[in-house]
């Protein structure tokens, strides 16, 4: 059995040094001391507006090159989406229905 010990960092906290020792993933700024809540929230609003659904979650992730929000949208008939949207751009990058890989858009 594997067990992945996770921590947020890179949020202003001074014992993120020490914790790097202890842990075997990270999510690097993904918290609210990340950005600015109104581009988040934005992000949110925008892509409930496209996908025609309620906005459950969003995460601010790194992916290749650049910095991204992985937004979780739930149908109103219960089919669940992810969309992938630059966060420096708001342009969206992908989506995925269900449990299948994310396709680019």
């Amino acid at each position: 059995m594997h067990i992945d010990l996770n921590s947020d960092l890179g949020e202003g906290c001074e014992h993120d040094a020490a914790l790097m020792g202890l842990i075997t993933s990270a999510n690097i700024s993904c918290g609210f001391h990340a950005g600015d809540l109104g581009t988040a929230h934005l992000a949110l609003k925008s892509a409930a507006a496209q996908f025609k659904a309620e906005a459950l979650s969003a995460k601010l992730c790194h992916l290749d090159e650049e910095f991204v929000y992985e937004i979780a949208l739930l149908h109103r008939d219960g089919r669940f989406v992810h969309v992938v949207m630059n966060a420096a751009t708001g342009k969206f990058i992908g989506v995925r229905h269900g449990r299948e890989p994310i396709s680019k858009m």
